[in-house]
């Protein structure tokens, strides 16, 4: 993925996201309700080459949209920094980023 010096993205250290085991990303989103926030939303998460596991989207009566999406696989580095896109889109009003870790494999002696 390419570094966007906007995002904040100059201190991600590749070698470090490399080592980093994947989880499950789970994003909570609220944004205007505008035509266009499906694309706008589905574009930035199509940056991380994985489908989501589960995604809602719901529209409420103050033109508002929530968003949950679940993402399978995902590396902390690379969830942060899709949060941190999400959240510059003008239409994004928040964006909660929750990264659960895969438990540990217990490494058994012989």
């Amino acid at each position: 993925m390419p570094a966007d010096v906007y995002a904040d993205d100059d201190g991600l250290n590749a070698s470090a996201a490399a080592l980093e085991r994947p989880g499950l990303a789970d994003f909570h989103i609220v944004a205007d309700a505008d035509p266009n926030v499906l694309l706008r939303i589905g574009a930035i998460l199509n940056l991380l080459n994985i489908a989501p596991r589960a995604f809602h989207m719901e529209t409420n009566a103050e033109g508002l949209v929530a968003v949950h999406a679940l993402v399978d696989q995902c590396g902390e580095h690379q969830a942060d920094l899709v949060a941190r896109k999400l959240g510059q889109l003008t239409c994004i009003r928040t964006v909660i980023l929750q990264h659960r870790r895969p438990p540990e494999l217990s490494s058994r002696g012989s």
